[in-house]
């Protein structure tokens, strides 16, 4: 960036907390021109699987959901902008403006004071963890040894995490606290059919399969919560052969109390 032929000495790009950044907006902006995410994905550089995976960790981490879709082909399926969705890429266009600006005050500072160094430093925090949900703590309950946590997120769906006494208080973890749970997906069981048993893992989170994207030996399936969240699990091929999994059939989503990682704000 230059202004009257002043060199840019500083450059940088907008980047929230969980990593949206500009690409995040890039698509979210070409969803709302094409209403498809199969061409949103290629106007901006991403595969049609890469496309969704940053639509759902957005909508996953968002107090609302951000991106709507029916279920649908690899045309997207009516997929649209929600007003929560417009609201937040307006603001962000703003945000880019305001920066805009920002880094060309900066510019002129840094090249009237050369013996200046300007360093902005941020912890983000990156995780390899496939499903992340944002939510609210509601309930603490701190045994001996153990202490059992409940996050409520959007849509009334709860995840159950199991931590340590030592780690909750470290963490300062109460009810009222927004906390991030993290589950991988190796660690998700589907079930369409418990046969009349009772599992004994805390959370199982019943939903509409929204995706299936197959490998070679493997499939990563999608499914969508009553609130709009979604998490992945991975299972083998055969497996989603058995199971009779197709997009649109019904799943629950099962996993340990014990697989969570939970995060709070520092």
């Amino acid at each position: 960036m230059t202004q009257n032929n002043t060199p840019a000495l500083l450059s940088g790009h907008i980047k929230l907390l969980g990593g949206m950044g500009e690409r995040l907006f890039g698509l979210l902006e070409a969803i709302e021109q094409t209403g498809s995410i199969n061409q949103a994905a290629k106007t901006v550089g991403l595969t049609y699987k890469g496309a969704w995976e940053m639509i759902e960790r957005a909508n996953n981490l968002s107090p609302n959901i951000l991106v709507a879709t029916a279920v649908g082909g690899k045309q997207g399926g009516g997929t649209r902008l929600t007003l929560a969705g417009k609201a937040f890429l307006a603001l962000f266009k703003q945000l880019q403006t305001e920066h805009d600006l920002f880094l060309q005050q900066l510019n002129q500072r840094l090249n009237t004071h050369q013996d200046i160094i300007f360093l902005l430093k941020r912890l983000i925090m990156k995780a390899s963890a496939r499903n992340q949900f944002f939510g609210k703590i509601t309930d603490v309950s701190i045994g001996p040894v153990n202490a059992t946590v409940v996050i409520g997120l959007k849509g009334g769906d709860t995840i159950v995490a199991s931590l340590t006494k030592e780690s909750v208080e470290t963490l300062g973890i109460k009810a009222g606290v927004d906390a991030i749970a993290l589950i991988k997906v190796s660690q998700v069981i589907v079930v369409t059919d418990f046969g009349g048993y009772r599992l004994s893992a805390r959370n199982q989170l019943k939903g509409i399969v929204a995706r299936i994207q197959k490998g070679s030996v493997n499939s990563e399936v999608v499914i969508g919560l009553q609130g709009g969240n979604f998490i992945a699990a991975t299972i083998t091929n055969e497996s989603v052969d058995n199971l009779g999994l197709v997009e649109g059939s019904e799943a629950t989503a099962v996993f340990k109390a014990g697989a969570v990682l939970l995060g709070v704000a520092s």
